[in-house]
């Protein structure tokens, strides 16, 4: 007989509360409302999907484990999110002419046409099931570390059709709902965690604090040391703006309903992350200040162990929010991609239904998450050919250098024509392959490098080649000033009443 106090009773009732959730959520009765809702979302509904696709399944895991071993030279980097964020809400106004596309694909394909929006819609489609594949792995680890009776698969398997079920029948609806359930609660038992890692630390708080300030690696010095790679740093600044184009946090951008909702989602999801952030690297400092003698794998088995047994499970449940809140938007990204814009591309002007648009995504949104389950399944059970993941990581860096500068230098006010966007895809995936050749596979230089390729390769092509009218850099439009003169206005009107 299974107890109320079973670990898997109680992941069945989240799991089976996040069904509910997802499932009764009002279903659409248009293709832009399952893709990107009517536009009458609430912004504290959007600030919770952001932050459900912003904090993966590892976003847990990993900072704990760096600000533990690495201090205050690395774990400055995780907190570096909150700055692609920002920077997303700095374009607000630019984001205006796009802000009624479905897609970041169709925004790429309304400058640089037909060819450029199929690549982009195939990238993003390849790049969104390896993140669901990397969420159902952490789901995965997690369970591994914390419950040693129950078999990962079992669980890993029912999380991953749980979020396939909902994603697939209620579209962006249930997607949403469901992420506010897993947001208040990763939230929720993070602080938790950092709670109880605290209590665990006899010593009393300004000896802790001391003990920390002594150490080498937490000071602000340490961020200086030729060792430490304080460049890392600023290398991230021109790295945030090219990660800007995710097209999971993109789509967020799709659901608001004016410009000014984007910027007031996205400065304030920045915010938010920050202090979630904090929040997961105090648990890392306070196991430090209880055992700093761990290795890195010990880390996470050190902090089960030391909490009370009916607490472990709220670590799972944690992972599950988190992991199931990114991949079931991605998912809902493979299904748009592929029932909009790769049909669309592929038809032409021919008429599709909505119905049709709409049978085409659930069947992606089944088919991609089947695909993702399978893959994590045999990688983390180690069948998977080590040459399938050197794919993986290769695609990973192509994905990385053509999204970004096509629809940074588009929202910004390029317009070129296909032959130009194409000669940078080109340059783009070459330098990837150049930079994996070269051993180049991980950190900075393997994303910024291929993607600075990519933009040059287009600029050079367009000042180079003869190139039709109306191409080139524009400006601002009427509706785009429109925006900016009513928001200068609004700021003088404020500063005068705060001075009466």
């Amino acid at each position: 007989m299974v107890s109320l106090n079973s670990p898997l009773l109680i992941i069945g009732a989240f799991l089976l509360l996040t069904l509910v959730v997802g499932l009764t959520s009002k279903q659409a009765t248009t293709f832009r409302a399952y893709a990107v809702d009517t536009k009458r979302l609430s912004t504290v509904k959007l600030l919770a999907t952001l932050l459900g696709t912003s904090f993966c399944g590892v976003s847990l895991l990993s900072p704990v484990e760096v600000c533990y071993s690495a201090g205050l030279s690395k774990v400055v980097l995780t907190f570096m999110r909150a700055l692609t964020l920002w920077l997303t809400s700095l374009m607000w106004i630019r984001m205006a002419p796009f802000i009624q596309h479905l897609s970041i694909a169709g925004t790429i394909g309304s400058i640089y046409g037909k060819y450029p929006r199929i690549i982009v819609a195939l990238l993003a489609t390849c790049s969104a099931i390896s993140v669901v594949k990397d969420q159902i792995n952490a789901i995965s680890t997690m369970i591994t570390i914390c419950l040693d009776s129950i078999n990962p698969t079992v669980i890993t398997v029912l999380a991953t059709l749980t979020l396939m079920l909902y994603a697939t029948l209620g579209g962006i609806r249930s997607v949403t709902n469901t992420d506010v359930l897993q947001c208040i609660t990763f939230v929720i038992i993070i602080a938790l965690i950092a709670k109880l890692m605290f209590e665990k630390i006899d010593n009393p708080t300004l000896d802790i604090v001391s003990f920390l300030h002594n150490q080498e690696k937490f000071k602000l010095s340490s961020l200086f040391h030729r060792d430490r790679q304080p460049l890392n740093l600023l290398f991230y600044i021109p790295f945030s703006c090219f990660i800007i184009a995710d097209p999971g946090n993109i789509q967020r951008i799709y659901m608001c309903a004016s410009p000014a909702q984007v910027k007031k989602v996205f400065l304030y999801g920045s915010l938010l992350y920050l202090v979630i952030m904090f929040f997961v690297c105090l648990i890392g400092l306070f196991v430090f200040a209880g055992n700093p003698t761990l290795s890195i794998p010990k880390i996470w088995p050190y902090i089960i162990s030391n909490m009370p047994s009916c607490f472990k499970i709220s670590v799972v449940i944690c992972v599950l929010g988190m992991a199931m809140s990114t991949a079931d938007s991605y998912l809902h990204l493979c299904s748009v991609m592929v029932a909009h814009d790769l049909m669309e591309s592929i038809r032409g002007v021919k008429p599709i239904s909505y119905l049709l648009q709409i049978r085409v995504a659930k069947l992606t949104a089944l088919a991609c998450g089947s695909l993702a389950m399978l893959i994590a399944i045999y990688s983390s059970g180690l069948l998977i050919d080590h040459r399938i993941a050197h794919a993986l990581n290769i695609f990973d860096t192509i994905d990385g250098s053509i999204i970004p500068p096509l629809f940074i230098l588009a929202v910004f006010g390029f317009r070129g024509t296909a032959r130009t966007a194409l000669i940078g895809i080109a340059i783009g995936i070459l330098a990837s392959l150049a930079c994996n050749q070269w051993g180049f596979t991980i950190g900075f230089a393997a994303r910024l490098t291929p993607a600075i390729a990519n933009s040059l390769g287009m600029m050079a092509a367009h000042y180079l080649l003869p190139q039709p009218a109306g191409t080139g850099w524009v400006g601002l439009d009427a509706q785009q000033k429109r925006i900016q003169q009513l928001t200068k206005a609004f700021k003088r009107h404020k500063k005068i009443l705060d001075l009466e």
